[in-house]
């Protein structure tokens, strides 16, 4: 009794372990059925791809001609804004051209007014009488004819005189300042700081309402 128990036993694990094995080897079959599968699927892909590319070469001529078109459209671009840059600078250039012709022209201009005479008389090397000089302006309501250094007269003098000679106050030896005929007229010698050997002898006058203009500038030998 028992060994029949025992045999059945034993031929019912033989069946279980055929069916293990049956189902692995089902299993296996599947993966590798379905791995060629993929390889093939993949490496018909890329041989279609390929035949299409080799079999459309206007596509590759098609890049190329349309990457050179941009580049040759940058090119131009590039070419037209140096043309333009090199357009405005020759503008800006022609522009400051009349700016300083037209400056040179009033300077001119202001020069043809000046009467100047070489030698007029001894110890004086050249005169100058400009209509262009102007009053330098005034606080007072008339000049003290004081002669004394600091005062505003005094320094609107000195205005007078920077302006028909060239030389700032600041940068005047005042060798005299005094009076010239009249409470409206004076003379001053002056020269650079520095500069001895250069001298010049202004005559002043005054409009009033205006202050102080130079009238006559002497450069002395």
């Amino acid at each position: 009794m028992n060994n029949n128990r025992s045999s059945r036993h034993e031929n019912k694990e033989k069946k279980v372990n055929r069916l293990y094995n049956l189902l692995i080897a089902v299993v296996a079959v599947l993966i590798v059925f379905v791995g060629g599968t993929m390889i093939l699927g993949n490496k018909d892909k890329s041989d279609n791809q390929a035949e299409t590319t080799q079999n459309n070469p206007q596509t590759n001529d098609q890049k190329k001609d349309k990457t050179a078109k941009k580049d040759d459209d940058s090119s131009k671009d590039d070419q037209a804004t140096d043309d333009q840059a090199t357009d405005d600078q020759s503008s800006e250039d022609d522009q400051s051209s009349e700016d300083d012709q037209a400056t040179d022209e009033e300077s001119n201009d202001s020069d043809s007014q000046a009467e100047v005479e070489k030698n007029p008389e001894p110890g004086v090397a050249e005169r100058k009488v400009d209509p262009s000089w102007d009053s330098v302006g005034t606080s007072q309501d008339a000049p003290a004819a004081t002669y004394k250094k600091g005062s505003t007269d005094w320094n609107e003098m000195l205005k007078a005189v920077g302006e028909g000679s060239g030389i700032s106050p600041s940068n005047m030896t005042v060798w005299r300042l005094g009076n010239n005929g009249g409470v409206g007229k004076a003379v001053a010698t002056v020269s650079p700081k520095g500069n001895s050997s250069t001298k010049y002898r202004v005559q002043i006058e005054w409009v009033d309402g205006e202050g102080w203009k130079p009238a006559v500038v002497d450069k002395l030998q």
